[in-house]
């Protein structure tokens, strides 16, 4: 069958009515991964009472404190990121396999003549907060919802010819339509004849709904994330009398994330009506931020460090780049329903992003110089997320972040036993709750997509669990090395598109079963 394709690329204009970023954008770049040293992930990140560690130092900055020499440490990852999707049956799995450096830290001490100020001491370290380096494809057969269904809902209320393109029109230009601010989605739909209008502001899916039973769809999504977050921290402490330590942190963050998404829907031909589509985007976020943590660490006895620290939230000034078209697909002889421009530039928008803060309280014992036991727990509230754009006014979208984001608390801890002066063993476990809310996570909410995206789907997390263990070695007093393994076992929800309940819109959400295995190889001098 000869098919005829239209295709639709479209320009993203910003401008102070325009918001780019919705309430998934803020949860994506307020998400950390569990980063630091071979040492420290060995014990599940459970560092905060400990100090003298470099992970110790960037979950409680009091930790450069404890330090009593100088130290020159670097991190190398391997990491493997296994991902299977599971849509009622359907499942497709993607591997990936990444090396990177974690960390590189310089820690200073400068001890000082002072009874009760015992040291000051200072440091620079580079640590990657997230990768966010992953392939990953969903596959659906025989549903019943399609993304056509989901963008004649959110077109509704705005005109034919507010969607439609025609000579000397351009609906991407917001002068022409009175500043008002227009579902970038919804043009595209339109104007490639997905959706066709019922009266001047309703619409409907080109696919014939008015027989659900015959409604079926197969569809296939495949995304390619690459990115990171980093860090580069500046810190400072102190040591009182070896009983308290106090510590200030200082960092910059980097953010670099490209998304690159393939969306298709199949159904069953009739003539005159569309027969699928293909919808393709593009995404690139840069930016920097800055944060400032402080904490605290007591040892009221040798055998017992306690420690508490907050982390500010991170204030980042961004940008996104992004653009996206769409082919419809139509049986022979059928006519394309509309006319798009061939528009192919990059659209670019400013905004900010304030992250939310993070407290962490800390407990660990100390027995002798054979064995340590650490137990870190932290809180940190998603729902003060918080999204603006370049002038500093607030996006609509805060208010669903605080519907549908919670406090989530992380559970870490660890253990290390010292079989020798040179050798030592560890083992940890971490446990993240997910500050997705229940209903929100389960599809009984809609995700509100931003109104110039045209990226519509969307990954809900669960509860993550990681398992480490490791092994430390001292070639010399000052030399070592260190090696540690981990597992990450996560499953969320993806869905190809939001479900809008109250419209009767459901997407069948497909288990995204994410398990990350990492090794990590660090080596440090003291002196």
């Amino acid at each position: 069958m000869n098919k005829y394709i239209l295709f639709v690329a479209i320009l993203f204009i910003a401008s102070l009515h325009t918001y780019g970023q919705g309430e998934m954008d803020a949860f994506k770049l307020s998400r950390n991964d569990q980063m630091g040293t071979a040492r420290g992930i060995s014990m599940g990140g459970a560092f905060g009472a400990l100090g003298a560690e470099v992970t110790g130092v960037a979950q409680n900055p009091a930790g450069i404190g404890v330090y009593r020499s100088s130290e020159i440490v670097a991190t190398m990852d391997f990491m493997s990121n296994n991902i299977e999707t599971n849509t009622e049956g359907f499942k497709s799995e993607t591997s990936k396999f990444k090396f990177a450096f974690d960390n590189v830290a310089y820690m200073g001490y400068m001890p000082l003549s002072d009874n009760t100020f015992k040291s000051f001491n200072f440091g620079f370290s580079y640590n990657r907060l997230k990768n966010f380096d992953r392939n990953y494809s969903m596959k659906g057969s025989n549903l019943t919802r399609s993304l056509t269904d989901y963008i004649a809902v959110i077109s509704n209320s705005y005109s034919n010819r507010e969607l439609g393109i025609r000579d000397n029109y351009d609906p991407y230009n917001l002068d022409d339509t009175g500043g008002e601010t227009l579902p970038w989605l919804g043009i595209l739909g339109y104007n490639a004849g997905i959706i066709n209008p019922v009266s001047n502001t309703e619409y409907e899916s080109a696919w014939p709904a008015e027989d659900p039973n015959n409604y079926i769809v197969d569809n296939i999504l495949d995304v390619s994330e690459r990115g990171h977050i980093e860090s580069y921290d500046f810190s400072m402490g102190t040591n009182i009398s070896n009983i308290l330590y106090l510590g200030l942190t200082f960092s910059i963050t980097d953010v670099y994330y490209n998304l690159n998404t393939n969306y298709t829907e199949d159904f069953i031909p009739i003539q005159g009506r569309v027969t699928g589509y293909y919808l393709e985007n593009w995404k690139e976020t840069t930016g920097t931020g800055y944060q400032v943590s402080v904490g605290a660490i007591l040892k009221p006895v040798d055998q017992l460090r306690l420690g508490v620290a907050y982390h500010s939230p991170t204030w980042y000034n961004l940008q996104d780049a992004r653009n996206g078209y769409l082919d419809a697909l139509l049986p022979d002889g059928g006519e394309p329903y509309g006319y798009a421009p061939d528009r192919e530039e990059i659209a670019y928008t400013d905004y900010k992003l304030q992250t939310p803060g993070r407290w962490v309280l800390s407990a660990a014992g100390i027995f002798g110089t054979k064995a340590i036991l650490s137990i870190d727990y932290e809180y940190s509230d998603y729902s003060k997320m918080n999204l603006k754009n370049d002038n500093g006014f607030e996006y609509p979208d805060n208010d669903y972040i605080k519907e549908d984001f919670k406090g989530a608390s992380t559970l870490k801890s660890g253990i290390e036993y010292r079989v020798n002066p040179q050798f030592s063993i560890r083992a940890g476990y971490c446990w993240a709750q997910s500050p997705v809310e229940k209903d929100f996570k389960n599809g009984k909410r809609e995700a509100m997509l931003a109104l110039n995206s045209t990226m519509p789907h969307l990954t809900l997390e669960g509860d993550a669990n990681t398992f480490s263990y490791g092994l430390g070695y001292k070639f010399t007093p000052d030399f070592y090395i260190d090696l540690a393994f981990s597992f990450k076992a996560q499953t969320d929800n993806l869905y190809a598109f939001s479900n809008i309940p109250e419209a009767g819109i459901e997407s069948i959400p497909s288990k995204f079963k994410n398990n990350t295995y990492k090794g990590l190889l660090t080596l440090g001098y003291k002196f």
